[in-house]
């Protein structure tokens, strides 16, 4: 095995991919989770370290012997504070560089989102005020991290960033309100959907483009990782075909959308943000082969259809209230 890699976020669906795709090409990886219950989702060969991601003590313990560092924690839970969420995906990015800094990691490759590269530099982003929703505070803090960790570049940290648009995949053992439509399709065909589009591609080739960054990247650069621009109506009838049933949904519209809206998860800012086509221009920036929409769909779905935990709407329903009210 080779140089030690620290994964933050490991539990979710691009750790997943990151953890898998890393001891695949010989790396030790040292994945660090907030439960002892969440090392159960680790695959073999994985070494866990507990820690809050708040915690600077904690961060820099476990990152300790690590050569390097792939930060892709960030929280998508609605239940969760504007207070608590910032401290997370901004804080917790914070704390991050600070270790790597201190304990000399040659390189840090943060998890952005493609949104960010909608303007040349990222403006200064402050805390914003309690009652922004909650969806729009998720993407400011998006751009919040990631100005600190190009901020910290100019001071000497070795840092550079990944910018992947919507993914999907396998192992999506806590899955965001919007992948949800990969276990709904297994159960039933999707009848509706909201009228506008999204850029999509594989978590696995999210992975593999961090690992790029990671051996080859560019210190204080942005890299942005394209996938496929489509309509939720040709994406959601890819996921019932998948799971067996030829069914094109229709697209509702966002008049309508509105009316419905409701609660933290679909409020009016998301009605908005899912009835228009979030199509990405920016050109694929990192030198991967990538698999087709279909095939990342199919592998999706067939996941979700072998999982015992995702097989019913019942199962469904239980988990979002859960995560997400």
């Amino acid at each position: 095995m080779g140089v030690s890699v620290f994964v933050t976020g490991a539990c979710g669906l691009l750790g997943q991919h990151l953890t898998r795709e890393l001891l695949k090409s010989g790396r030790c990886v040292r994945a660090f989770v907030r439960r002892p219950d969440d090392q159960k989702f680790l695959p073999p060969g994985v070494e866990p370290a507990l820690g809050d991601i708040t915690n600077p003590a904690q961060v820099r313990a476990a990152m300790t012997g690590c050569s390097s560092v792939i930060h892709a924690c960030a929280t998508h839970r609605y239940n969760l504070s504007s207070e608590r969420l910032w401290e997370i995906n901004v804080d917790g990015t914070a704390i991050v560089c600070d270790a790597a800094a201190a304990l000399g990691c040659r390189r840090l490759v943060l998890t952005s989102t493609i949104s960010t590269l909608s303007s040349a530099s990222l403006e200064a982003v402050n805390r914003p005020p309690e009652r922004t929703p909650i969806r729009q505070i998720m993407s400011m803090s998006k751009q919040a991290a990631e100005r600190e960790v190009l901020g910290r570049v100019q001071k000497g940290l070795p840092a550079l960033v990944v910018n992947p648009p919507y993914f999907i995949g396998p192992y999506d053992y806590r899955p965001s309100p919007f992948r949800l439509w990969a276990p709904l399709a297994v159960h039933a065909p999707i009848p509706f959907v909201p009228g506008g589009g999204v850029n999509v591609i594989g978590a696995r080739d999210v992975a593999r483009a961090h690992i790029w960054a990671l051996e080859q990247g560019t210190v204080g650069s942005r890299y942005a990782v394209v996938g496929q621009n489509v309509s939720f109506v040709d994406y959601v009838a890819l996921m019932n075909r998948a799971a067996g049933r030829n069914v094109v949904p229709r697209p509702l519209s966002s008049a309508l959308l509105q009316r419905v809206a409701f609660g933290r998860v679909f409020d009016r800012y998301v009605v908005e943000l899912l009835s228009r086509n979030n199509y990405v221009e920016e050109k694929h920036a990192i030198p991967v082969e990538m698999n087709t929409l279909e095939e990342v769909v199919g592998s999706t779905v067939k996941w979700f259809r072998e999982d015992e935990s995702f097989t019913s709407v019942s199962a469904v329903a239980r988990y979002a209230l859960r995560e997400y009210f």
